[in-house]
């Protein structure tokens, strides 16, 4: 059953319900999301080139994922360096 969950790539699609649901309680509970949405977009896009991966996508598809992920995470860097005042505000 867990082979047939991985190998088929449904195991992204939960990956991606938990990552929707966590960007639901930050949005419900904090009363924001725009500080946490460089880092649920990092997650998101690394889940999707996992995905491409297992369902033997195209190369190019895999590399663009990884690339959105690589975005996504500098500019989680970047607030982050903001947040620490180590950047202007």
């Amino acid at each position: 059953m867990l082979e047939d969950l991985i190998s088929s790539g449904l195991i992204t699609l939960v990956m991606l319900a938990i990552l929707g649901a966590e960007a639901v309680f930050y949005i419900f509970y904090f009363k924001r999301l725009r500080r946490m949405l460089a880092t649920l977009a990092a997650g998101a896009c690394l889940v999707m080139a996992l995905r491409a991966a297992l369902l033997h996508h195209s190369t190019l598809e895999l590399a663009s994922f990884l690339a959105l992920a690589f975005i996504s995470h500098l500019m989680e860097v970047w607030q982050w360096l903001k947040m620490s005042k180590y950047l202007p505000q």
